[in-house]
C-alpha cells in the first residue's frame, strides 16, 4: 500500500488524465457520430498525435487508480461495501485499457479499412462509457462510507458520493452523459485531486 504522500500525489493523477484525453479529442476534431470520426482519421494523420497522448493518458490513469485504492483502504479495510469499491476501479482501468487499444487501432486502420476501424471505435466509446461508470460508482460507495465513517472530510466525503451517484444514474438517462463525462465526472476528479493535495502536504 502507498504511503500518505504518494497516495495524495496520486489522486492528482485522475484529473491529469482527464486533462490528456480532452487534449486527444480536441486534436481528432468535432464530430456528429463515429461515422465521421473514422471519415476523418482516414484523411490525415492526427493519430500519430492522439493515439500517444491516449496512452500517456492511460499511464496516469494507473497511478490514479493505485492511489484511490490505497486511500479506499484506509477508510476501512474490512467493509464489505468498500471492498466492492475497491474492485470497481480495476475493472475501469480495465475497460479503459480496452478502449485505449481499440481507439488506437481504429484510428491507424481508418484510411485501409473504414468498416474495422468504425467497429473498433464503437467498442472504444463503449468500454470507456462503462469505464466512467464503474468508476463513479466506485466514487459513490468510497465517498458515503467515508462520510457514515467520519473519515477525512465529511464535507468533500459526502460530495464524492453524491458526485458518483449523480454520475451513475444520469450516464443512463437519455441525453445526459455528454453531462456527466464533460461536469460531474471532471467535477468528481478535481475533488479527488484537492484531496490528495491536502494529503500530500500535511
Amino acid at each position: 500500500m502507498l504511503n500518505a504522500k504518494a497516495m495524495g500525489w496520486s489522486l492528482t493523477a485522475g484529473f491529469v488524465t482527464l486533462i490528456l484525453l480532452f487534449a486527444a479529442g480536441m486534436l481528432g476534431g468535432d464530430h456528429d457520430g463515429t461515422a465521421e470520426e473514422v471519415a476523418y482519421l482516414a484523411t490525415n494523420n492526427d493519430w500519430m498525435w492522439i493515439v500517444p497522448i491516449t496512452m500517456v493518458g492511460g499511464l496516469t490513469m494507473i497511478i490514479f487508480t493505485a492511489g484511490w485504492i490505497s486511500w479506499i483502504r484506509n477508510i476501512d479495510d474490512s467493509s464489505a461495501v468498500l471492498t466492492y469499491a475497491r474492485y470497481l476501479p480495476l475493472l475501469a482501468l480495465s475497460l479503459s485499457w480496452v478502449g485505449i487499444l481499440s481507439g488506437g487501432v481504429g484510428s491507424r486502420t481508418a484510411a485501409d479499412n473504414a468498416d474495422a476501424a468504425f467497429a473498433l471505435m464503437r467498442l472504444s466509446d463503449f468500454t470507456g462509457f462503462i469505464g466512467i461508470v464503474m468508476m463513479l460508482l466506485s466514487f459513490f460507495l468510497a465517498g458515503t462510507a467515508a462520510y457514515f465513517k467520519k473519515s477525512g472530510t465529511p464535507a468533500l466525503m459526502g460530495l464524492l458520493g453524491i458526485l458518483g451517484l449523480a454520475g451513475v444514474v444520469m450516464s443512463f438517462i437519455p441525453g445526459m452523459g455528454f453531462l456527466v463525462f464533460m461536469a460531474i465526472f471532471p467535477l468528481s476528479l478535481l475533488l479527488l485531486a484537492f484531496i490528495g493535495i491536502q494529503q500530500a502536504r500535511a
